[in-house]
């Protein structure tokens, strides 16, 4: 039996991601999948493609995390892999059980199997994800001259609504496996993270509030006042104190922290050789000299004397010199200070100008800069006037929404996800988007996310995203058509503009997108349009013969996105039906 507070916890979840599965075991999986992902990876994601599916052997959850990106087939890595110079990789897996106890039995399955996992071949019988992922597994570490930051992370969450209390036995089941996983010599670290009711409340509040951090910043000085600003501070602070910052009880580094830095953390490169060298040495004490300093700001602090409580901040720069000292830190280096500047201010424009200042004297490519424009905050603006089924939550901020009650996590729409949904809908890119989406980044400020643009399509792209994604879930649709919902969502524009004879030369433009948004309020209207698009798809995969079928491979292949828009182009609708009207 599930304690109240995990099922009003799990309940919340459930409302909040719209998860209609009625399948109890299945919701607990999805609640731990997303609470231990939310804890490692910084960007939104689907927690649909974290959970194995039904009857796999000792497994609920398993990521492979390749530069920031959840990889969920081969040709994505392929891709990620040919334009990336180095790869950094971390693999997550989980088991979930609501059990009042942990079990050894349990968890003796779930470490053989990751065990398995990591074989050339497996020997237990696995569902097709578990294979997929295998195989995406395999050819993954034939990029491991790539791995020049390190070899993978892998990371074993084990969960029940019971209390670990590191029983002898459990311990033994444990340790024997870790032994087995290490002397594979195939990971940089393993880590094994039980997670018992406790920990499991924890990481669900933690999903729904701005991160609070408490320091003492002794040698420190209040800067004059700033037009915009409402404190800022300027000093050193003990190394001790800034890895309270940076990593969690763990030892982890809390990389949502660094989600509004221009660059991710590059590696073993010179600069940060050099930092690491210093840092070992006797000359340590010289790090504030030597080093530009971390830059912060936060939204909300709290001081009592020389105490500093953060809440809602981020670290704009200062990414590559805090992951070499959490990454070199040692007891005997406790002597070190770090140069650290804290601004508080809920000023955006300041916040921008911040991080572009702070990283303009480094070697950033500018591209790296698009999300920071001013047409974010426009979009943002036109998101907040939509109400009841129509609302979207633009996301500029890295967890924004997190502490807004009432606000259904499904509706939160980030920036990468809004290029992707704008780039397929109406650029026609669902291909594109769907591989290395990352080369459409050129294109911002041109036919992107231009200056220029009104904000009406970029809500329409969006609302086309979620509705689909709302019939998904909802079971009106077929979830085996997910891997076309790119396609499906460019066959859905096209097929309503020659519905209803709209100008395809004005598809920008305000009055093309609010016809489009009223059939997409209307639910029924917009199962109706998009199983004429899958129909559509169907005719498409059929006429290009045996070699394609409804797979992700297909999907992101140009010679489908060029048939189907050519088959839309000569009928008003597949099989003649006509989209339902509002």
């Amino acid at each position: 039996m599930v304690d109240p507070v995990t099922k009003s916890l799990l309940s919340d979840f459930l409302s909040s991601q719209q998860i209609a599965t009625p399948s109890e075991p299945e919701q607990f999986e999805h609640f731990v999948n997303y609470v231990v992902m939310f804890d490692l990876f910084p960007e939104e994601f689907d927690v649909e493609d974290i959970a194995t599916g039904a009857g796999e052997f000792g497994l609920d959850g398993l990521a492979i995390i390749v530069n920031d990106t959840i990889i969920v087939d081969e040709e994505q890595l392929e891709d990620l892999a040919d334009n990336s110079s180095s790869l950094t990789v971390q693999f997550v897996f989980t088991q979930a059980k609501s059990a009042k106890s942990f079990n050894a039995g349990e968890l003796s399955q779930f470490l053989l199997a990751v065990n398995d996992f990591f074989g050339e071949r497996m020997a237990f019988v696995q569902g097709e994800k578990v294979q997929t992922l295998h195989r995406i597994k395999n050819k993954l570490y034939g990029y491991a001259p790539k791995f020049v930051r390190g070899l993978p992370r892998l990371s074993l969450h084990y969960a029940t609504t019971g209390t670990w209390q590191s029983d002898p036995n459990l311990i033994a089941v444990r340790d024997a496996h870790l032994i087995t996983l290490r002397e594979k010599h195939m990971f940089s670290q393993v880590d094994f993270l039980p997670i018992d009711a406790a920990r499991l409340q924890k990481l669900y509040f933690q999903t729904k509030n701005a991160l609070k951090i408490s320091v003492n910043f002794q040698s420190n000085i209040a800067l004059p006042m700033i037009q915009g600003v409402r404190e800022s501070y300027i000093g050193v602070l003990s190394v001790v104190q800034y890895l309270m910052i940076v990593r969690d009880e763990h030892g982890t580094i809390r990389r949502r922290l660094f989600f509004d830095n221009i660059r991710d953390y590059q590696g073993d490169t010179d600069v940060n050789r050099s930092i690491a060298e210093t840092i070992a040495s006797e000359r340590r004490i010289e790090f504030p000299l030597r080093n530009n300093g971390i830059t912060i700001v936060s939204r909300k602090l709290q001081r009592v004397g020389n105490d500093f409580q953060l809440e809602d901040f981020q670290i704009v720069n200062g990414c590559q010199t805090s992951h070499v000292i959490a990454n070199s830190w040692k007891e005997s280096y406790g002597d070190m200070l770090i140069p650290v500047k804290i601004i508080v201010t809920e000023d955006e424009e300041i916040t921008r100008s911040i991080i572009v200042a702070s990283n303009s004297q480094n070697d950033v490519d500018r591209d790296n800069f698009w999300a920071l424009d001013p047409i974010h905050k426009k979009i943002e603006i036109f998101f907040e006037g939509k109400a009841g089924d129509a609302s979207l939550f633009y996301e500029r901020r890295p967890g924004q929404y997190n502490a807004v009650s009432n606000i259904e996590k499904v509706r939160v729409v980030t920036k990468d996800g809004l290029l992707k949904n704008f780039a397929s809908v109406f650029l026609e890119e669902p291909n594109q988007v769907g591989r290395y989406y990352k080369d459409l980044i050129p294109r911002i400020g041109k036919d992107i996310f231009s200056a220029q643009h009104e904000v009406f399509p970029y809500y329409t792209a969006a609302f086309f995203a979620f509705r689909l994604e709302w019939l998904f879930r909802n079971r009106r649709l077929d979830s085996k058509y997910k891997p076309f919902r790119f396609q499906l969502c460019m066959a859905a524009r096209l097929i309503l503009e020659r519905e209803r004879k709209l100008d395809a030369r004005k598809k920008l433009f305000k009055g093309n997108c609010e016809v489009m948004d009223a059939v997409l309020m209307d639910v029924d209207a917009s199962q109706a349009l998009f199983e004429n698009a899958i129909a559509a798809v169907d005719e498409t995969i059929a006429a290009l013969g045996s070699q394609v079928g409804l797979d992700r491979r297909t999907a992101k292949m140009r010679d489908m996105r060029d048939s189907l828009r050519a088959r839309l182009a000569t009928q008003s609708a597949p099989h003649g039906q006509p989209v339902a009207t509002t």
